[in-house]
């Protein structure tokens, strides 16, 4: 029997209804947006049931699961009816504006009994896949890293709220947090020197950093981070020192397409590798979908989301601070 599956929130959400309503094993019941024509059109387009309220989505329809693709101050809430109601919950990351949040959600899923992920599709991306896979193996452990990731800009008022988005640094630099905690460990402390440095319309957020992380295995890494290039020039670029190996990462920013590593020594064997057409969205959604039907932890629980949030928060307070920050 099909799963039935529901997506709250068609901005990124539109993604997410068009991957699940052909996935196979899996019946897209229905969709919900504050904006009710365009509820209309994509549940049209998917086949699916469309309501402008998801509160009222999550009354009606009997389902298996849920993505939850709001702004992030509304998380918290859809997950606590979502777990009420037996339903597993994929969620959007950032996972909540704040840890106080996170902790509600995660306490949710687990009084109800039901699933928690967290959104992170870079965990899927293979290029990343494969340096994770290699660190345990010839490459070694990942003891340096350097990443830019800067985006273009993004004029959403909630996105620029310290109590919703978060800003830059929280809303969206929370994939490369995540993803370097994912290939190197817990973050042990945090500098960062930055501020409102292109955005004086949000005076009060923090829009770009230039940030060092410790880790608690020893690692280190820079990242240059927040909204600081222009959608069509940004880029996503990561390097990584191994014991045994060094490797790059890159592509068009949030679609890291290209791989280069070579082993210490042998610098005339340099291997490149291309991973196109790769669908992060689908991949985790399928992953998602496996876990309810096997009724086992997904590869972001909320624990991981939180940690991440966690260290995008202490981006934040080590630039208004100009303090390390021990996480």
């Amino acid at each position: 029997m099909a799963l039935r599956a529901a997506v709250i929130g068609l901005g990124i959400g539109r993604l997410h209804a068009d991957r699940l309503a052909a996935m196979e094993g899996v019946e897209l019941a229905a969709v919900a947006d504050l904006d009710a024509a365009l509820a209309e059109q994509v549940g049209t387009a998917c086949g699916a049931a469309a309501y402008a309220d998801g509160g009222g989505l999550l009354a009606r329809e009997e389902l298996d699961f849920v993505s939850i693709c709001t702004n992030p101050a509304t998380h918290l809430s859809f997950t606590r009816r979502a777990a009420a109601g037996g339903v597993h919950v994929i969620c959007e990351k950032p996972m909540a504006p704040t840890l106080e949040d996170c902790d509600g959600m995660i306490e949710a899923c687990r009084q109800a009994g039901v699933l928690l992920m967290v959104a992170q599709k870079k965990r899927f991306e293979p290029a990343y896949r494969f340096i994770r896979e290699q660190s345990a193996a010839d490459f070694g452990p990942v003891r340096w890293a350097a990443a830019t990731y800067a985006l273009g800009r993004v004029a959403k008022p909630w996105f620029w709220a310290e109590e919703d988005g978060g800003g830059p640094l929280h809303e969206n630099a929370v994939h490369m947090m995540d993803i370097l905690r994912f290939l190197m460990g817990d973050v042990e402390r945090v500098y960062a020197e930055g501020g409102n440095l292109f955005n004086p319309d949000y005076p009060a957020q923090v829009d770009a950093a230039a940030i060092t992380l410790r880790f608690a295995g020893g690692g280190v890494a820079a990242v240059g981070a927040g909204q600081a290039s222009e959608w069509g020039f940004a880029t996503e670029h990561v390097c990584f020192s191994h014991d045994n190996a060094v490797a790059e990462v890159d592509g068009p920013f949030d679609a890291p397409s290209r791989l280069r590593y070579v082993l210490k020594g042998r610098e005339e064997a340099t291997v490149e590798r291309e991973f196109a057409d790769f669908d992060p969205f689908r991949a985790e959604l399928e992953h998602f979908a496996d876990c309810v039907r096997e009724q086992r932890q997904p590869l972001v629980p909320g624990e991981e989301g939180r940690a991440s949030v966690a260290v995008c928060l202490a981006v934040k307070e080590s630039v208004r601070t100009g303090r390390v920050v021990r996480l």
